[in-house]
């Protein structure tokens, strides 16, 4: 197995400054490295969120559906209690059909964010990840 010391995700973002408020200032990561088309963001220590502008707005055609940042939580309804402050189309808490508590939103691009706890929910032992095929 490879030795992984950190983990990032890169989104091409066409609304890039509205991307790059909303991860700063909607859920507050603090900006690790800037340049002139690219931020990135520390979402928890060894994870890191990307946000790259393209270089011609024609350069690539945004495709949401295949990407999910999927953030596991200790506490669903104290981390949506928090978003919802600073985000107020945040929908409910609801529980998915594999167990756990999960609340999803989109960020100003369109990707698809979605926020978990199995907290409380035991799982079941041939599961091996989050709640992604919704």
């Amino acid at each position: 197995m490879l030795r992984v010391s950190s983990f990032h995700t890169v989104l091409f973002c066409e609304k890039w400054e509205e991307c790059v408020s909303f991860y700063r200032d909607v859920l507050g990561f603090r900006i690790v490295e800037k340049r002139d088309r690219f931020v990135e963001f520390e979402v928890t220590g060894g994870a890191r969120i990307g946000i790259l502008r393209p270089l011609h707005p024609d350069a690539r055609e945004p495709d949401h559906e295949p990407v999910i940042l999927s953030f596991r939580v200790s506490n669903i309804e104290e981390t949506h209690a928090d978003l919802k402050m600073r985000f107020s189309r945040l929908p409910a808490v609801r529980e998915h059909p594999w167990g756990a508590m999960v609340f999803e939103l989109r960020d100003p691009e369109g990707w698809r964010l979605e926020f978990w706890s199995s907290e409380g929910f035991p799982r079941k032992a041939t599961e091996t990840s989050g709640p992604t095929n919704a």
